[in-house]
């Protein structure tokens, strides 16, 4: 990810740490802000545009790199989901049903 003149060195930590787990508070926390104030500090930042624009390219990237599509993902999911039906497990059916609700943006992101 080129820098952009517009995104501070610590937002640019931020940036790169939410990458890691999609977690505000812990990429809040872990690019150096306070624990305190790390939900906050968390919402702030994943509403600022340049940011908004910085993760984006760092999920294209990874895409392109990873040669993942989102269909492939949702299809390798529903296949972990029916395997989860078929061995009766409803914490991982459950798990599996979260994470596809928000790829599908059923919830806002993780702060």
């Amino acid at each position: 990810m080129a820098r952009s003149p517009n995104i501070r060195s610590k937002h640019l930590r931020f940036i790169r740490e939410y990458a890691v787990d999609c977690n505000g508070a812990a990429a809040a926390v872990r690019a150096g802000y306070s624990p305190r104030s790390a939900k906050v500090t968390a919402s702030r930042l994943l509403t600022n545009a340049n940011v908004q624009r910085a993760l984006q390219q760092i999920q294209q990237a990874d895409m392109e790199r990873l040669t993942l599509s989102r269909e492939a993902v949702i299809g390798q999911l529903q296949d972990a989901i029916e395997f989860a039906r078929i061995k009766q497990d409803p914490l991982a059916m459950i798990l599996g049903l979260r994470e596809m609700g928000r790829m599908m943006g059923y919830y806002g992101p993780a702060i």
